[in-house]
């Protein structure tokens, strides 16, 4: 297994890999996630890709994608409440399920992890929905711990 910096010629490789995570999401939340066709997910990516603040690595195996990792880094001003703050936030990470437990989510997660080191980052946040226990797992297993929670009431 291989592992790159992804390009916009790859969008279609990242949404068809999005794909895995995104029907899990879609049965999970219909109310909140919605289909979405592969042209749509690969323009997506294509945008995503094309900004400076965007970065994205892809897993090749065999000869053909297993997974990815897309991250934003922010920066943000100090404020009366906050302190400046420069981040790195993984956004989605997707790897083949007849991939997974093969160290494909961890090496993906190692070159996001040193691209925010070389940007200056020591801060690498991300958001994972409740329900995602074994990517909860891996991330813990990666040193991420829990630090904020968010609560929803949804109406009967």
């Amino acid at each position: 297994m291989t592992v790159r910096r992804a390009v916009g010629g790859d969008a279609h490789a990242l949404a068809a890999l999005n794909r895995f995570v995104h029907e899990t999401h879609l049965a999970r939340r219909p109310d909140y996630f919605k289909p979405v066709r592969a042209d749509e997910a690969a323009a997506w990516f294509r945008e995503r890709l094309e900004e400076r603040t965007t970065a994205a690595w892809i897993a090749e195996a065999e000869g053909r994608p297993v997974g990815y990792v897309l991250t934003f880094f922010h920066e943000r001003g100090e404020n009366a409440f906050r302190r400046p703050r420069r981040w790195c936030e993984i956004d989605q990470i997707a790897v083949d399920p007849v991939w997974r437990r093969r160290g494909v989510g961890r090496a993906l997660m190692a070159a996001a992890l040193a691209e925010a080191g070389s940007r200056g980052m020591q801060n690498i946040e991300l958001f994972s929905w409740a329900f995602n226990t074994d990517a909860h797992a891996m991330f813990q297993r990666l040193g991420f711990e829990p630090r904020m929670l968010r609560f929803e009431r949804r109406a009967p």
